[in-house]
């Protein structure tokens, strides 16, 4: 089941880094691709919770968990912005990729056994 999730925050980190790259070059981001890169990282979102509530593993992937809901809450105030047409501060979704890659990088250490 973590895989699945490692699965769907790859996604969304893919769609993220197109996404920061629009942001940074101050040009308003296609919707389509914010839907999806919000899509795919709620679903890891929510098959974390799935697990850590379901399995007798030691090792529940709460930190991940916590991690990831940072990333989402401030992911949500960029998605506001965005779609009040009013512009997206870069800092902020860096801030945001930063989290959220963080956050990758800690579920794979996890998952991958380092």
């Amino acid at each position: 089941m973590v895989v699945a999730a490692v699965i769907s925050f790859t996604l969304a980190v893919l769609l993220g880094a197109y996404l920061l790259i629009y942001v940074l070059q101050k040009k308003h981001p296609p919707k389509a691709i914010v839907f999806a890169h919000g899509t795919f990282a709620v679903l890891g979102i929510l098959i974390l919770l799935i697990y850590a509530l379901t399995t007798k593993s030691h090792h529940k992937h709460w930190d991940s968990f916590t991690i990831f809901s940072i990333a989402a809450v401030v992911g949500l105030y960029l998605f506001f912005r965005d779609i009040r047409h009013k512009n997206v501060p870069k800092w902020v979704a860096v801030v945001h990729a930063g989290i959220a890659l963080f956050g990758f990088v800690w579920i794979l250490i996890h998952v991958l056994g380092f």
